[in-house]
């Protein structure tokens, strides 16, 4: 018969052990986005998860304008992507990046229609429409790039005289807009009608119609999660990131 004297040595070494075992803390990561990276950040987080079981990414939709505001008021956030250069060079400016942002992104302009209504195929017909749906240019950049594509076309001014705008909060607004049928066209990015089956594209607004669509992403320099922000950074800008990204319609940014 074997002896149990052992045991209760070998049972306080156990104890001892898994008195010293931590658990592995969980951290929670505060990413403020344009809205119209939802889907392919959404699914980033998914896939970034999988390398980081025990954190969360916590996101803020929104538009680039605002959230850049939020942030330039202290509001708690580790990772900032924007749809534009504007936003991200004011916050250079005041200080609240870590380091250069870094571009990661490309978008393009498109018009649309509700679907099933009379095409608007040209800015000769788009200034004739009743109603046009743009993002709020003071606050969303799809509303910047769409002013200066409609400055460019000649017909931005009699759009305003005429009163024909409909301004919206963000991109996805616009879009709604339009699936709604509260408005006879809208300019949204290209990625954004993918997301929707209820608008049918008009045209594509030329690429040298408005500056650059460039979305630049960096880390916010009070970060709580500055390791993990980091990491995030890099996997949008990896190999798997940008092949999420570019899978939902966005374009390389080199």
């Amino acid at each position: 018969m074997k002896s149990t004297k052992a045991l209760p040595k070998f049972f306080g070494l156990v104890s001892i052990c898994l008195f010293w075992i931590k658990p592995v803390a969980s951290a929670e990561l505060a990413v403020s986005a344009a809205i119209s990276l939802k889907e392919s950040f959404t699914e980033i987080a998914a896939q970034f998860k999988k390398e980081h079981p025990n954190d969360t990414v916590l996101f803020n939709f929104g538009a680039s304008g605002e959230l850049a505001q939020q942030i330039a008021q202290g509001a708690p956030v580790d990772v900032f992507a924007s749809a534009a250069l504007k936003q991200m060079l004011n916050l250079d400016k005041k200080g609240l990046l870590l380091g250069v942002s870094q571009p990661f992104v490309r978008n393009r302009l498109v018009v649309v229609v509700p679907k099933g209504e009379a095409k608007v195929t040209s800015f000769e017909q788009l200034a004739k429409v009743k109603s046009l749906a743009i993002g709020n240019p003071k606050t969303v950049p799809v509303g910047q790039y769409a002013v200066e594509a409609l400055t460019k076309a000649g017909i931005y001014q009699a759009l305003q005289d005429e009163k024909k705008f409909i301004f919206a909060e963000n991109v996805r607004q616009v879009l709604t807009y339009v699936e709604s049928n509260n408005v006879d066209a809208g300019i949204v990015y290209t990625t954004d009608v993918r997301t929707s089956d209820k608008v049918t594209i008009g045209f594509p607004v030329p690429a040298n119609y408005s500056e650059p669509i460039i979305y630049p992403i960096a880390v916010i320099k009070d970060a709580k999660q500055l390791d993990l922000a980091k990491a995030f950074v890099t996997f949008v800008l990896s190999t798997q990131g940008q092949a999420i990204l570019q899978g939902k319609g966005f374009l390389s940014a080199k």
